[in-house]
């Protein structure tokens, strides 16, 4: 049985929005040293961060949904159930050089305190990988098709709207610096690098 984005990476027509999502992402954090151990929270299944980080680096991933922690623990190194705004104490013992969140943010009611968090348990030196979708009027267009059709399970999952990258840009500079970003998918979706000094770049 595969998990879900294992079949959303693979299948027409939902395999190229996240390819564009997996290659922006790939290309915003080459040159970036990406510190162990990685946090992902919101991993879902694990596909995806595996697809952008690698299956030789250690990754620790949080997630709500049990049915997608089951498929991550066959991924990711260790997997707790938990809300991403009440992390396990587990997830919160330790520090990360690396914390991932990928299409997160917009399914909690408040994603400031989730950065809260965060901030908390990145190491000084760690850099924040951010992933959302903006709420342009191609995104809720084709967010409508999509929550009509084959994704009904995401219909009104969305809790938070980024309706611009200033928007976002502005709830993490609170907390971090923005180094660097890329628009994919048409505008749709924005990678975004944060760390709390500027990340050291290869050479």
């Amino acid at each position: 049985m595969k998990s879900y984005y294992e079949i959303s990476t693979t299948s027409f027509p939902s395999k190229y929005w996240h390819k564009g999502i997996v290659e922006a992402a790939k290309s915003v954090i080459n040159g970036y040293k990406i510190a162990e151990p990685v946090l992902d929270l919101g991993c879902g299944d694990g596909v995806r961060a595996r697809m952008i980080l690698g299956d030789s680096v250690e990754i620790i991933g949080v997630d709500i949904d049990p049915e997608m922690v089951k498929f991550a623990k066959k991924r990711l190194d260790k997997v707790y159930l938990g809300s991403i705004e009440d992390p396990p104490t587990e997830i919160l013992n330790r520090r990360y050089g690396t914390i991932v969140l990928m299409e997160s943010l917009e399914h909690v009611n408040n994603p400031e305190r989730v950065l809260d968090i965060t901030e908390k348990l990145l190491t000084e030196d760690g850099l924040l990988i951010v992933i959302v979708p903006l709420e342009t009027l191609l995104f809720r267009v084709i967010w409508w098709l999509w929550t009509h059709s084959r994704g009904k399970r995401w219909k009104d999952a969305h809790l938070f709207k980024f309706k611009s990258e200033r928007q976002l840009f502005s709830i993490l500079e609170k907390r971090f610096k923005v180094v660097q970003y890329k628009k994919t998918n048409l505008g749709c979706i924005i990678v975004t690098i944060c760390s709390r000094k500027e990340a050291q770049r290869h050479g």
